[in-house]
């Protein structure tokens, strides 16, 4: 008997698969493409053409600044010479200038170093003074020192080795413009009393120039090695204008100023003019190094002279002079270091270079040289640098 399937009344076997248990997931929508947003579009504009305006704006910026400082820089410049021209105009270089003819050939040449004048400057204090009256008194007992030494010598010829810093300077281009005309006085102070120095050397001697830069007397604010940026200095001013002063005088020969570095040639011996700032605290060590560069060249420095650190100090192969400022308020009570008024002479001969420190300190009984006193009207005091500046506002990018 055919055994019959047991079916609950109602219930029939699924034909189709089981559906999974799992929750449905569920399809994201279909994108539907979304026209842009006018509004939106705009805005994204105006920010582009708001970063572009703002681009151009700091780019004129920029050269508007640029130009600024061009301009002031000419302004002070071109108001500094007129003013030199004007005072030039007032004074008679040479005129009726009587010159006799020194001796012929001596046995010796004598080297002058002259360095660290400042002319410009003030220092009142109980162990020193100096402003234009004793720097004008200080230089005519170098030139009374430097004759007698000639005499004893048999010298005919004095060459004069300008080392630079002959004046302190306004680094600021709103301190140059403002003191154009007290600047140019004293550039004009300065070349007066020279002229009144080199006029009583070439009295007894035949003289020849040399000039170099110092690091003080520069008028950008910067520190410059290059000639372009580093002859920006009043030494290379004051010198120009006593080459074009004694232009055609017999007997007073400017032959060539420098940068930073000089050589010149006495009785055979080769001669390196450095102002000193280059020169570090190994003196001899720091002093063959540099001129080791000119002996990689074929160039044999016999002898160095520098000044910088307004303290003699003469070797083998070098000689560091002395300042005619001597002591001031900052060396004095800034770095607790004295010094005294004084330059170096040299007497070369054929056999030997003598090195002298002629102390200039004391001036009694010089009578200092004549100059124009009406233009001394500006000396900035040495105290000035101890002050230190404080930044009240100050804005960092």
């Amino acid at each position: 008997m055919a055994s019959a399937s047991l079916q609950r009344p109602g219930c029939h076997r699924a034909s189709r698969p089981l559906r999974s248990r799992l929750p449905a997931r569920s399809n994201p929508p279909r994108q539907r493409s979304v026209r842009q947003d006018p509004d939106r579009e705009l805005l994204q504009f105006n920010v582009r053409l708001a970063k572009n305006r703002q681009a151009l704006l700091d780019a004129q910026r920029i050269e508007r600044k640029a130009f600024r400082e061009h301009a002031r820089i000419e302004n002070a410049v071109t108001a500094y010479a007129r003013e030199l021209g004007a005072l030039l105009d007032e004074r008679g270089f040479t005129q009726e200038l009587l010159l006799s003819e020194p001796e012929g050939p001596g046995e010796a040449v004598l080297i002058v170093q002259l360095s660290d004048l400042h002319f410009n400057e003030r220092v009142e204090l109980p162990s020193n003074r100096y402003d234009f009256t004793v720097a004008a008194a200080r230089l005519a007992k170098l030139a009374s020192r430097v004759k007698q030494l000639g005499r004893s010598y048999g010298a005919s010829k004095v060459v004069i080795a300008c080392l630079g810093d002959f004046l302190n300077s306004d680094r600021r281009l709103d301190e140059l413009l403002s003191n154009a005309t007290n600047r140019s006085k004293a550039t004009l102070l300065a070349v007066d009393i020279l002229r009144a120095f080199l006029l009583d050397l070439r009295s007894e001697f035949n003289l020849e120039i040399y000039g170099i830069t110092g690091n003080e007397s520069r008028v950008h604010p910067e520190l410059g090695w290059s000639d372009e940026l580093a002859t920006d200095s009043y030494d290379l001013m004051i010198y120009s204008i006593l080459r074009r002063g004694f232009c055609g005088v017999e007997g007073i020969d400017f032959q060539g100023f420098r940068a930073n570095e000089l050589l010149f040639e006495v009785m055979g011996r080769t001669f390196l003019c450095l102002h000193g700032h280059q020169v570090g605290a190994n003196l001899q060590k720091s002093v063959q190094e540099i001129t080791g560069k000119y002996a990689a060249q074929g160039i044999t420095v016999d002898y160095t002279l520098f000044g910088h650190q307004h303290a003699t100090s003469i070797g083998d192969y070098h000689a560091r002079n002395a300042s005619l400022v001597g002591s001031n308020a900052y060396s004095e009570a800034g770095l607790n270091f004295c010094s005294k008024a004084a330059q170096n002479v040299h007497v070369v001969t054929a056999t030997a270079i003598d090195g002298i420190k002629v102390d200039l300190q004391d001036t009694s009984g010089i009578t200092p040289y004549p100059f124009a006193t009406e233009w001394e009207a500006y000396c900035p005091k040495s105290e000035g640098k101890l002050h230190e500046g404080a930044v009240v506002f100050q804005v960092v990018v």
